[in-house]
């Protein structure tokens, strides 16, 4: 897949590590290869939170994760719920997370604004948008909340969505 871009600095994400967590392969292929063709270092993939769970410790940390909301059990809101609120030592509660979408109901964004996202893009992914959005991310701090603060935000009625 060649990709157009009209941003000029291929190398905007130059030694960055990325956690790519989608249910379906092919995006994460998309979204690797953006990654890839705008230098970053390493991506890794998961095809659902568990996974993702999985592949992060202590000596496996990412710049950033980029996940899906809509997956099943467990859905991207709720997979940024868990690291926001604290819920594994092992992740830094203000790990920079990119949410991607195919829906942009308000519901789905008021949730993720209040789990204090880094970045949202609605699918179909343009690379220029999503390279913009994800340098944005890393480039802003995440003001944490204390934990219990994000346990309170309803994801439950998100599920319509799924």
């Amino acid at each position: 897949m060649a990709l157009v871009s009209d941003n000029k600095d291929r190398t905007a994400l130059a030694g960055l590590r990325f956690l790519v967590v989608d249910d379906h392969s092919y995006m994460i292929d998309v979204i690797c290869e953006i990654l890839r063709h705008y230098s970053a270092a390493e991506t890794l993939r998961a095809e659902s939170v568990d996974v993702a769970l999985a592949r992060i410790s202590p000596r496996q940390t990412f710049d950033c994760i980029i996940c899906d909301f809509n997956m099943k059990p467990v859905n991207g809101l709720k997979f940024l719920q868990i690291i926001r609120a604290g819920h594994r030592a092992d992740i830094a509660r203000d790990q920079k997370f990119v949410l991607l979408t195919g829906h942009g109901d308000m519901q789905v964004v008021k949730t993720a604004k209040a789990l204090d996202v880094s970045g949202y893009v609605v699918k179909p992914v343009a690379a220029d948008t999503f390279v913009k959005t994800v340098v944005r991310a890393l480039a802003t701090k995440v003001t944490l909340r204390p934990a219990g603060d994000y346990e309170h935000v309803p994801t439950q009625e998100l599920a319509r969505f799924q």
